[in-house]
């Protein structure tokens, strides 16, 4: 139980993250998305303006110059119809495939690629009112998402204040003028406030961002216990991981202790250390370690050589130098040849030796 008390003070780990994004659970504002896109919808108008303004106005020029001859009925409104879709898809639709393909970018550059339908899973405790007052109250997000909303249209209006302001004498200046002029005026004025009131806009989504990923880092934070149960789930149990160690060292160990009545010469500290050594010419490059041990493996290695009449060979410092170099079943390297070589020419003659005795 006392797990449950934890604080959560531990960064999230790459599980958690990846767990969270499959579930749809990503930092991204969505003021990045629409203050970017007011951006670009601005450089459009401004160096389109040109090209859709005169595209309007060479329509309305046709159909006010054509009402007499429009007539409209039940059977060819569908064609007006075609012919007006028709004018707005081959005139506009290149810039909204072109602010659909910037909200889909920066969404993947806050994002990553991510596909998931786990948000529209229906929850039960989506439906329980009393959660859904305490997530409006109380939560930090949506006192968050309330302050920056009256923030946001605080610092937007303003600019637009600012900027309509400046204005006003123009405004003024203009009561005499043709309609080009006014036109123009009132052209480079949207624009001025569109662009001015997006770069401020613009920068509330950069702050917003940055919150929005300190949040979401928040959010995903561990206690200490749960990153230990993440250490379990992926690694398994240490305990269990100890106890198969143990086991595959208990099999190691039988195992080598079997090798020993197939060695040549037991090599010893003479006490502390022993070292099992073979060598097969016709298959083995060089003799091998088959058993090695300290202290009380070391002493069941030589009474295990004493029982089959297994050469022991009381050399210290070559005794030392096997044990620490060589691992079980590898061969000796080439430095210790000329010892090793000396030992089992020792034990070759002995053999001999006791092989005429008994011949005799």
């Amino acid at each position: 139980m006392a797990e449950e008390f934890q604080e959560r003070t531990e960064q999230a780990t790459p599980k958690r993250k990846e767990d969270a994004r499959k579930k749809g659970k990503v930092a991204k504002s969505y003021d990045f998305n629409s203050s970017l896109i007011i951006l670009v919808s601005t450089g459009v108008f401004y160096f389109c303006f040109s090209f859709i303004y005169q595209k309007i106005a060479n329509l309305t020029k046709f159909v006010l110059s054509n009402l007499h001859a429009i007539e409209i009925t039940a059977k060819n409104v569908g064609g007006y119809a075609f012919s007006l879709f028709s004018f707005i898809a081959l005139n506009f639709f290149p810039l909204m495939i072109l602010l659909t393909a910037l909200g889909v970018g920066v969404n993947i550059a806050q994002t990553g690629y991510i596909f998931t339908l786990e948000p529209l899973k229906f929850d039960f405790e989506k439906l329980n009112p009393i959660n859904g007052i305490k997530k409006i109250l109380l939560s930090r997000r949506s006192l968050f998402e309330l302050g920056k909303g009256f923030l946001k249209i605080g610092i937007i209006g303003f600019t637009a204040y600012l900027t309509l302001k400046s204005m006003v004498d123009d405004v003024v200046v203009l009561i005499d003028s043709d309609i080009e002029k006014i036109s123009s005026f009132m052209v480079s004025s949207i624009f001025s406030l569109m662009l001015k009131t997006g770069i401020v806009y613009f920068l509330v989504a950069i702050f917003d961002f940055a919150f929005q990923k300190w949040e979401y880092e928040r959010e995903l934070r561990m206690t200490r216990h749960e990153i230990k149960e993440e250490i379990k789930e992926l690694e398994g149990d240490p305990h269990i991981k100890a106890r198969i160690r143990r086991k595959q060292a208990e099999i190691a160990k039988r195992r080598m202790m079997q090798n020993v009545p197939k060695s040549d010469v037991i090599i010893t500290n003479p006490t502390h250390i022993a070292v099992a050594l073979k060598y097969d010419s016709k298959k083995m490059n060089a003799p091998k370690v088959v058993a090695k041990g300290m202290n009380l493996i070391a002493e069941r290695i030589k009474e295990i050589a004493k029982e089959h009449k297994i050469p022991i060979v009381e050399d210290k410092p070559l005794a030392q130098a096997l044990y620490k170099m060589v691992e079980v079943d590898e061969e000796i390297p080439p430095q210790l040849y000329k010892a090793v070589a000396r030992v089992l020419a020792y034990v070759y003659q002995l053999k001999k030796k006791s092989y005429s005795v008994v011949n005799e």
